[in-house]
């Protein structure tokens, strides 16, 4: 298991125009051996990466429901002939050279502009696929084609266009890299902070501008406290409580994640506050530090999601764990990939695709007991031909 640290104040390349047209023609050819004409790849602020991954955008505002004047913003659409150039459609100005794509247009509706986009590509009535498809919403689909004058022929192709970018290019892996270490630093001066009296949105307060300042936001931080440990705030987003004090022998618990220049950061890390932890304490913090240690040394190309995940829930129930029960509503899973978001396919039941080198990926448990409550600990890391390269250990491990 391999260990990296890049230097923060050095940031690696972001990925060429070049890359982005390599990636461009790689769909093409999987949506053309699927008997399609072309490809809609469908992406909004929460859920991008069709988009994102096919022409470098991601619009920056909120989803606005369905209002004549906003109802589009928060969507960007690329449409992708099989032959012929791609049209980038943006609800928001963008300047000549920020896009991938050269035919980038700004346009009031997303919809409108989808149509106008297929019928210059001579996609009218052609066999198409449609990638982000979770993202394009029924309203979506009636408007395009009312604009068009007749139905669309759309086909589900997440199937072929996410494992193209499954394995991370050397360019993305350096991001990759930084994007972690960033991270790390972040979760570092927050557990650093971590003492009684201090509340965990000061703690959040006095990490974000680590993240800030190295071209990071947090998409959020999942924060639990107290003896036994639970989530404080309201269910939503913040996901941490400013109101309540922490407590010397207060369990901590800090999940962090989100975007550094657009690569993802996902780590977490727990301990006890301000005193030296009980038996139980100590034995739930070591166990949730030795479960993801356990997992991340499994992983190499050629072994199954799926492995991965019954390992782990082996792991829990000889230890005397309930397999799941303190991921506090999530999906029954022991990780995921990442990159420009959370990605599949996940560490869960059910995930037979092999690993191959070149993922990236993040491997988290909350562990605990009706005592204790429930800890968390992640790590995000690198496949290699031989193993892992953790991409997280600039931030201990263990804070107590």
């Amino acid at each position: 298991m391999l260990e990296t640290d890049p230097t923060l104040d050095s940031p690696p390349p972001l990925p060429a125009q070049a890359e982005y047209v390599e990636r461009q023609e790689r769909a093409r050819q999987a949506v053309e051996e699927a008997g399609l004409d072309g490809l809609i790849a469908f992406g909004s602020r929460a859920w991008p990466w069709a988009v994102r991954w096919l022409a470098d955008h991601q619009s920056g505002f909120q989803q606005l429901g369905n209002s004549p004047s906003f109802g589009d913003r928060g969507f960007s659409a690329l449409v992708l002939p099989v032959d012929g150039a791609p049209i980038l459609l943006l609800d928001q100005r963008s300047l000549p050279g920020e896009c991938a794509v050269d035919d980038a247009r700004t346009v009031e509706r997303i919809t409108v502009g989808v149509a106008a986009a297929l019928a210059d590509c001579g996609l009218v009535g052609k066999r198409l696929g449609i990638a982000g498809e979770g993202v394009m919403m029924d309203r979506h689909r009636r408007e395009i084609e009312a604009a068009l004058g007749g139905p669309l022929d759309l086909h589900p192709v997440d199937h072929l266009i996410e494992p193209l970018h499954r394995v991370k290019s050397p360019v993305e892996l350096d991001c990759m890299r930084y994007a972690s270490a960033v991270g790390a630093e972040w979760m570092r001066t927050m557990m650093e902070a971590a003492e009684p009296g201090r509340t965990e949105g000061d703690l959040v307060a006095i990490g974000l501008p680590v993240l800030l300042r190295h071209g990071g936001f947090p998409a959020d931080v999942v924060a639990g406290s107290g003896n036994p440990c639970r989530p404080q705030a309201a269910r939503g987003i913040p996901s941490f409580n400013s109101a309540r004090p922490l407590e010397a022998g207060d369990l901590l618990r800090l999940d962090g994640f989100g975007p550094v220049r657009g690569y993802g950061c996902d780590l977490a890390r727990s301990t006890c506050v301000g005193a030296t932890p009980t038996d139980p304490q100590r034995e739930v913090l070591e166990h949730a530090v030795e479960f993801i240690d356990t997992l991340i040394a499994a992983v190499r190309p050629g072994v199954t999601h799926e492995a991965v995940h019954d390992l782990g829930t082996a792991w829990m129930v000889e230890r005397g764990y309930q397999p799941h029960a303190y991921f506090e509503g999530f999906w029954p899973a022991f990780g995921h990939q990442i990159g420009l978001t959370t990605e599949g396919p996940f560490i869960a039941a059910g995930e037979t695709d092999p690993i191959q080198a070149g993922q990236a990926m993040s491997i988290e448990i909350v562990l605990g007991t009706p005592e204790t409550g429930g800890i968390s600990h992640e790590e995000s890391f690198i496949v290699t031909e031989d193993g892992t390269e953790v991409i997280t250990s600039r931030c201990p491990q263990r804070w107590w």
